[in-house]
């Protein structure tokens, strides 16, 4: 496979050109379309086979003889709360409000004010008489921006006589993200500025990032074209831009960091981007096929929401990784010895040639080293020391971060945890205080039948229950029978969720109806018991692809399983982290939230899919160079101590990269991104600083010549020369190596 890849960059620096035009048009058509078409993104939760998804049919079943109005996009309407003392005062504001906004929006905006009675029985005026709702229709990502801003200022009239105002979704959550920062943007200027510095060239640091940003583009523009015939969610898009972002640049940087130590050593451009694709491509092609494989696990869920966020996340990552193969080398053979700092561009005399008798065509080695060091050069040995010490220490900080995760409590995130002072915020919190938090929870109970005194008398059973705050008739409609069950509690408080298990195992079968429980909340709650049922089989599956990919790739036994083991401790301590921080409340305000935000039941399934694989990144560069240490005739702890040498200081400016690309996502205003994001940062820091600094080179250093066990083979390394022990390889401990 190394030749393989080699041959490959050798191609693309040779017609480099013609590399970097391809690779340009092929984005430009994908993303340009996709960007003209605009993406059909959507975050409905449907989870197959549960008695939401039942209910859910059933109400399908019936909008069928109504299908002209779903075709006008009624079916698409936003509530809007005006909320003041005596609200029957401003009869003439909300006349003027519900005017402009029929204007605004293109429809009918029903104003309760003119028929007060029908309107408190069609609960549209709150019970307390301060408060009132108005509904506008339409979709406003198909509107667009000045609907959705001309829908905002027709309520001005209502902000300007005093009256509190919030916007509910899907508008308030469009201008809720209006004038956010960028995230994207953050996270790329983060990372140039790191390169920069790092690198001491400018136009060292624009190649990672040039060709990860168009990596990701051509990722996105795929998943944007494929929303138009799955149902792909938002989220699944930002996290699969996160996540693409910080992979990209990741593995740019690995070649680069490959490319500018083999210009040192004299290679002409050509060559020492073939030597770099020998090194460090086959290591960043294994890193993101075990991503990519990692998050499509996501599949075991068997819900397609939840399997969208892997697939959008795999797709950008498999165009990060051949960009990595094909565009990356190419753009490094047009910038040529201009990636180095200015003082190093003087062509030098190749200190270390290529060997033809040499196994793996690994270089002859034979020629002396320079004298200068660097940091990791010093640092290196040390780690490797005294391995039982640092093992140790290294599993008593993991455990004693990981330790919150036992407290660990999936719920139900909704509105009422979006940012204080969002519309979505306001909106929810006006509504719980007006109408009661049930009203932010409501249940449909759906069935069939033309039995009315069996409905009649389910709805008395069901308005006696604990935790139901009120029932509405039922309402027969093609055959369809609905009713509307008003909770007590809002969708976050445990009690909704035994309201809903007692509807289910009790009062529906008891009245002998066939009947389900529907609507948001229900749904959530059958999304989490899904995700609890297959989250053990996602688990195994992800943990022995990866397993699978890194045994076969090194050629070992024990490293996939030490791997495995690693990755888990720093997926615990990620988990940990989110569990003090936001299920806690610990801090959350640096976050821009008011207090602790329930963990969505995806969530953990998610971050573990894409942990693990972002785990086995490092993991796969550090064994990369380990590996190579080990073919060449080192010692097995030698080996471990000159594959830190080597891969200390790119490591460590990649990962710096990473964190910084995942913490701006924090500053997006969706919670759950908040959540990604800061758990994404915290597993990389960990597994870049405690795992790779301290555990993996004191378990690799116990394990010894055990490591590159591997049936069949003996246990010895390709020793030509003889065993040598560690000395500083020139730079290999700086970025530039």
């Amino acid at each position: 496979m190394k030749k393989t890849v080699s041959t490959i960059a050798r191609f693309c620096a040779r017609h480099r050109w013609g590399t970097l035009v391809s690779w340009l048009l092929v984005v430009a058509a994908l993303f340009g379309t996709a960007w003209l078409v605009g993406p059909s993104l959507q975050d409905d939760v449907e989870v197959g086979g549960s008695d939401s998804s039942a209910a859910a049919q059933l109400l399908s079943d019936r909008g069928d003889a109504d299908a002209d109005a779903d075709a006008e996009g009624d079916a698409v309407s936003s509530r809007i709360v005006l909320a003041g003392p005596d609200i029957a005062s401003h009869a003439e504001v909300v006349a003027d409000v519900a005017a402009g906004l029929a204007e605004a929006s293109g429809s009918a905006v029903d104003d309760p004010l003119e028929d007060p009675a029908a309107a408190a029985r069609a609960g549209t005026i709150a019970p307390d008489g301060n408060a009132l709702l108005l509904t506008v229709t339409g979709d406003p990502k198909e509107e667009g921006k000045d609907w959705q801003r001309a829908v905002d200022d027709a309520l001005d009239p209502a902000r300007e006589a005093g009256l509190e105002v919030a916007i509910g979704s899907p508008l308030g959550t469009q201008l809720d993200r209006a004038g956010t920062v960028n995230s994207e943007l953050v996270g790329v200027v983060a990372a140039l500025i790191v390169l920069f510095i790092a690198l001491g060239s400018a136009l060292a640091a624009l190649v990672p990032v040039a060709t990860g940003v168009i990596a990701v583009a051509g990722g996105v523009g795929t998943v944007w074209l494929l929303s138009h015939g799955y149902s792909i969610p938002e989220s699944a898009v930002t996290l699969a831009v996160m996540v693409g972002l910080g992979v990209g640049i990741d593995y740019a940087l690995f070649l680069l960091s490959r490319f500018r130590r083999a210009l040192r050593e004299g290679a002409d451009v050509v060559d020492a981007v073939a030597e770099t694709g020998h090194d460090a491509g086959e290591a960043a092609m294994v890193a993101g096929l075990t991503v990519a494989v990692c998050a499509t696990g996501l599949a075991i869920s068997g819900v397609e929401f939840v399997a969208w966020l892997g697939y959008a996340t795999a797709i950008v990552v498999v165009v990060a990784v051949a960009s990595t193969l094909t565009l990356t080398p190419a753009v490094l053979a047009l910038v040529g010895r201009r990636a180095l700092p200015r003082r190093e561009r003087a062509p030098r005399r190749r200190r270390v040639r290529r060997a033809d008798n040499m196994p793996d065509g690994t270089p002859d080695e034979t020629a002396p080293a320079s004298p200068r060091t660097g940091v990791w050069d010093r640092l290196a040995p040390r780690l490797t020391r005294h391995p039982v010490a640092a093992g140790l220490a290294a599993l008593t900080i993991l455990l004693v971060i990981s330790l919150p995760a036992l407290a660990l409590q999936l719920g139900q995130s909704s509105a009422g945890n979006a940012l204080p002072g969002s519309n979505q915020r306001v909106a929810f919190d006006l509504t719980a205080e007006h109408w009661g938090a049930g009203q932010n929870a409501p249940l449909l109970v759906v069935g069939e039948g033309d039995d009315a005194a069996a409905w009649a008398s389910m709805r008395e059973d069901v308005a006696g229950l604990d935790g139901a705050a009120s029932v509405t008739p039922p309402v027969v409609q093609d055959g369809v029978v609905t009713m509307q069950v008003l909770p007590e509690t809002g969708p976050s408080d445990p009690a909704t969720a035994d309201l809903v298990a007692t509807l289910r195992a009790d009062t529906i079968p008891a009245s002998g109806i066939d009947a389900h429980v529907g609507g948001a909340v229900a749904t959530r709650i059958d999304l989490s018991d899904r995700i609890a049922e297959r989250l053990p089989w996602l688990i195994g599956v992800v943990i022995a692809a990866a397993m699978v990919l890194v045994g076969f790739t090194f050629r070992s036994i024990l490293l996939p399983i030490k791997a495995a083991l690693c990755n888990a401790l720093s997926i615990t301590a990620a988990f940990g982290v989110i569990v003090w921080v936001f299920q806690e409340g610990h801090g959350v305000e640096l976050f821009g939230l008011d207090g602790p935000v329930p963990l969505d039941p995806y969530v953990p399934m998610m971050l573990f899919a894409v942990l693990f694989g972002l785990s086995m990144d490092y993991e796969v560069f550090l064994l990369a160079a380990v590996r190579q240490a080990w073919v060449r005739g080192a010692t097995p702890k030698d080996a471990v101590t000159r594959g830190l040498a080597e891969t200390g200081g790119v490591i460590s400016a990649a990962a710096i990269i990473m964190i910084a690309v995942f913490l701006s996502f924090t500053l997006s205003p969706n919670p759950v991104i908040k959540v990604f994001g800061v758990g994404l940062a915290v597993a990389v820091f960990v597994d870049a600083t405690v795992i790779r600094l301290l555990l993996v080179p004191a378990v690799m250093t116990l394990l010894g010549r055990a490591a590159w066990w591997w049936p069949g083979r003996r246990i010895r390394g390709r020793n030509i020369h003889g065993p040598r022990p560690f000395s500083p390889d020139p730079g290999a401990g700086s970025l530039g190596a």
